[in-house]
This record gives C-alpha cells, sequence and structure tokens, in this order.
C-alpha cells in the first residue's frame, strides 16, 4: 500500500473497492487516502481527502450531531497519539497538532489528559441522513510491512443497522 513516500499505491483503493462492507484507509496524519463508496455513504467523514482529526474536532456540526461523540474525540484523540509514538513528529504533524490545540478546546484537554491506548476494534454509530441512526462494529488492521497505514472495516452491529448498509447499497447501485 505505501509508494514509501507517504502516498498509496492504487492497490490500496482496488482493495477497498473490493470489499462489500464500508473500509477506509488511513495515514499517520489521519487523513483518509482510500475509501469505499459506501464508506462515503454512512458518514461524509469517510471520503478521500477527510482528516479525522479535523473532521471530529474541528467540525462545528460534529460534536452536537454525533451519538456518543465524547468517545469518538477520545479514540481520534488517542489515535492521533499513537501515530506520533509510532513515527517521528514532522513538519506536518507539528503543524496538524499545532492547528487542533489552537482551534479545539476539546481536543487540547484530550491531549493534555495523555489519551489512553487506541482501541483497535468498537463500536461506532453514525447519524446518516438517508437512513438514520446506523450501528457499526468496527475493526482496524495495520500490516507490519506497512507501518504509514491502517485499515478500517465496518460491519453491522445488528439486524436494523444490516438493513440500512443494504438501503445504502441500493442507493449506490442506482
Amino acid at each position: 500500500m505505501d509508494n514509501g513516500d507517504g502516498t498509496t499505491t492504487t492497490s490500496a483503493q482496488d482493495f477497498v473497492d473490493a470489499l462489500a462492507e464500508p473500509a477506509v484507509v488511513f495515514d499517520r496524519y489521519l487523513d483518509v487516502v482510500a475509501a469505499n463508496r459506501l464508506a462515503g455513504a454512512v458518514s461524509a467523514s469517510l471520503t478521500v481527502g477527510t482528516n479525522l482529526a479535523r473532521f471530529t474536532f474541528l467540525n462545528p456540526h460534529v460534536e452536537d450531531s454525533v451519538a456518543g461523540w465524547e468517545a469518538e474525540a477520545h479514540r481520534t484523540a488517542a489515535t492521533f497519539r499513537d501515530s506520533l509514538e509510532q513515527h517521528e513528529a514532522d513538519t506536518r504533524f507539528r503543524q496538524l497538532l499545532g492547528e487542533l490545540m489552537a482551534r479545539s478546546p476539546a481536543f487540547a484537554s484530550e491531549w493534555a489528559a495523555g489519551a489512553d491506548r487506541p482501541a483497535h476494534r468498537g463500536v461506532t454509530t453514525f447519524d446518516n441522513p438517508l437512513v438514520g441512526r446506523v450501528l457499526l462494529r468496527w475493526e482496524q488492521f495495520r500490516r507490519q510491512e506497512d507501518p504509514e497505514h491502517v485499515l478500517v472495516v465496518w460491519t453491522a452491529a445488528d439486524d436494523d443497522a444490516a438493513a440500512h448498509l443494504d438501503a445504502l447499497r441500493a442507493v449506490l447501485s442506482r
């Protein structure tokens, strides 16, 4: 997946496109670098080019509209901190960290608290404008030979979520 210059090969996009479930690949800065259409249909945060930390902490609508936002914020800050521990802080990382600290009191508070190790699986609720609330299980995968990128795949947590994902698939197939 890694070209050696921080970018991903087409194979990362091809891989997530081949999955039947919502899936994304994000990099060390929490930038979504590959995403399938179903992931983007579930949430605007799951589209290529979105920075998950900025989306979580700087989007004025997210905190008020996302069920369980505090848990998501905690997990995002923990993932960002974990990335710093795994990779050297470069100019881009320092700029992003500075932006988040300056513009988001919630991020600054999470960062100062020294977030726990990030979870690698869990459950997230998405509020989708087309199908309503969708409860999805997620799991992160990392290849040893590509420490720069993380794959996240979501699956339905219950029958309602499965029906909602099927409805989104139907919309995408039109």
